[in-house]
């Protein structure tokens, strides 16, 4: 089996990958494989990969892949769900506590020499808060679960409900995106941890805030164009939510212009939360699996449906 890496893996990783099977040979052009494990494969390299049968994407989001021609081919494509949980949970508790404990204001007198307790007026607690997580799959699953350890009430929203053998960690409530609305409503964070699909590009927009409580705390975690970002900034300005917390953004780099930038209800990060020191492993361990497996689907991790587009 010819196996075309484009992703860069240290030497001892490319060793275990070629003793998972036998019949493994990596090789150096994607002319020849029959498997590519990398982040991105081209329409030019798709043509060139004449005899291609299966991707395993490098990342847990596929949406640069989902191109016609890719689409309505027989090739399995696998992503590196599972890679992201704990690095992207932390960064939600990283990005939520740093609001409500005001550490934002307080780094900025650290790094004025001035302090500033004064300039602090509030501090809050997470106890006692409903968090809703919108994008129930393993992330949201490790973000419920630490919410949970908080104290706070844990509300998921994932496509389909009745798909449960799946989920290590239950909600303490579990809705379909047809109750979104009602979501939105009763929580106090919220949080993104979608994929982008045509399901859920721009899902959130101006109607969806104006239904928000006025002390909504806003995160998102997922891909940025799933928000109406202006619809985001008018939110933010008129106060119809308390805060946004924002690691993904419509245009990335975000825009030197983009008002998010001046806005003081605002923290942002440069799309960091799935950043680790042990994304390779992870990576290679989800790879060794289904080149284990390989072609038997049925076996293989996170095997996308096409049609879903996840």
């Amino acid at each position: 089996m010819k196996v075309y890496i484009a992703y860069p893996l240290k030497e001892e990783y490319l060793e275990r990958i070629k003793e998972a099977r036998n019949d493994v040979e990596i090789v150096e052009n994607i002319e020849e494989a029959e498997v590519f494990l990398g982040g991105h494969i081209s329409k030019d390299d798709l043509k060139k990969a004449k005899n291609l049968k299966w991707i395993q994407s490098s990342s847990a989001g596929i949406d640069n892949l989902l191109f016609e021609e890719l689409l309505n081919s027989d090739i399995i494509i696998t992503t590196a769900s599972g890679v992201h949980p704990k690095p992207i949970a932390e960064h939600v508790f990283a990005l939520l506590l740093s609001w409500t404990r005001r550490i934002n204001i307080a780094l900025r007198g650290k790094f004025e020499r001035k302090w500033n307790r004064d300039e602090i007026k509030w501090c809050e607690e997470l106890t006692g808060k409903t968090m809703g997580i919108i994008g129930y799959g393993k992330i949201g699953q490790e973000i419920g679960r630490i919410a949970k350890s908080f104290g706070m009430k844990v509300i998921g929203v994932k496509r389909d409900i009745n798909q449960k053998d799946d989920m290590v960690f239950l909600p303490d409530e579990l809705f379909s995106y047809k109750d979104l609305h009602e979501v939105l409503r009763r929580s106090d964070i919220i949080v993104l941890v979608l994929p982008l699909t045509s399901e859920t590009k721009d899902l959130i927009g101006e109607e969806e805030f104006k239904v928000m409580k006025k002390d909504a705390i806003f995160i998102n975690v997922g891909r940025g164009k799933t928000v109406k970002e202006d619809a985001l900034v008018k939110a933010l300005e008129n106060g119809q939510i308390q805060c946004a917390l924002l690691d993904v953004f419509y245009e990335e780099p975000l825009p030197e212009e983009s008002p998010l930038w001046n806005l003081e209800n605002v923290i942002i990060t440069p799309h960091i939360a799935g950043m680790t020191p042990y994304y390779d492993g992870r990576l290679v361990e989800i790879f060794i699996h289904n080149l284990k497996n390989y072609p038997k689907i049925s076996r293989m991790l996170n095997v996308v449906d096409k049609s879903l587009g996840y």
